[in-house]
């Protein structure tokens, strides 16, 4: 009787669980399929904002970088609001000064934001393909809480492990991860290191990029991926301070 009791209460208690993961898993469902550059703006457009990454086109040479400069998305947020831009590719960021293409922008690790000479707090911080590259991405989060208030909105897109581009790229044998890309995220891994940190989230999607759209095949795709979101190449995460952190932000 005993052991039939414990194989009764294990199989109510996983259940139970069974019930409760479709929950959690639909929760953290990407809703939407967005274009990265337009949603972003439409969160930072006339606000306070802090770029970290702020170069971008990392697997080009310098000298592209400089010269496609203005039309990052580092550029339209320039337009668009208050914008500081932070990025570790020194000499780029000294040629944007030298040449005059952005004075808003300056040298900085993002795993030491600690280390900054920069104040004040920002009503968005955008992290837009980023956290792929860091060794420590907790020690970007932990470091980016002395430049966020309670409202504060932190922007961070990187590339989907599940999603469904690259997945043909690599069953095709056409997939080549970015130069300096060390990790990879899913719905619930980048959802757990957020809140790990401190962090809720109130948005989930996945995104293009503008260049997406110079490509032959992309009004099918999109279409498919606007129709399942949950298989987009590009997780589109916009999370807040919660609990704690946000308490400690207010003071």
């Amino acid at each position: 009787m005993l052991l039939c009791s414990g194989a009764i209460a294990r199989g109510r208690r996983n259940a139970e669980s069974g019930m409760r993961r479709p929950q959690r898993a639909a929760a953290r469902a990407p809703r939407r399929y967005v274009d990265r550059d337009a949603a972003i703006l439409e969160i930072a457009s006339g606000r306070r904002v802090l770029h970290l990454g702020c170069v971008g086109h990392t697997d080009a040479p310098d000298d592209e970088r400089i010269r496609l400069a203005r039309s990052t998305l580092h550029g339209k947020l320039t337009n668009a609001a208050e914008t500081i831009g932070v990025d570790s590719s020194r000499d780029v960021v000294a040629a944007y000064r030298r040449l005059g293409i952005f004075e808003n922008v300056i040298a900085g690790d993002a795993e030491r934001l600690d280390a900054l000479a920069l104040d004040g707090r920002f009503d968005v911080v955008v992290a837009a393909d980023v956290i792929e590259h860091l060794s420590r991405p907790g020690a970007m989060l932990e470091g980016l809480k002395r430049f966020c208030h309670a409202e504060t909105r932190l922007v961070v897109t990187t590339p989907h492990a599940f999603g469904l581009p690259n997945y043909l790229r690599f069953l095709a044998g056409r997939f080549r991860d970015g130069a300096e890309h060390v990790m990879t995220f899913n719905a619930d891994n980048i959802a757990n290191l957020l809140e790990r940190h401190g962090y809720a989230i109130e948005r989930l999607d996945t995104c293009h990029q503008a260049r997406a759209r110079r490509r032959a095949a992309f009004a099918p795709a999109r279409a498919v991926l606007a129709a399942q979101p949950r298989l987009g190449g590009t997780l589109f995460v916009v999370a807040r301070l919660g609990g704690a952190a946000a308490r400690a932000a207010r003071r």
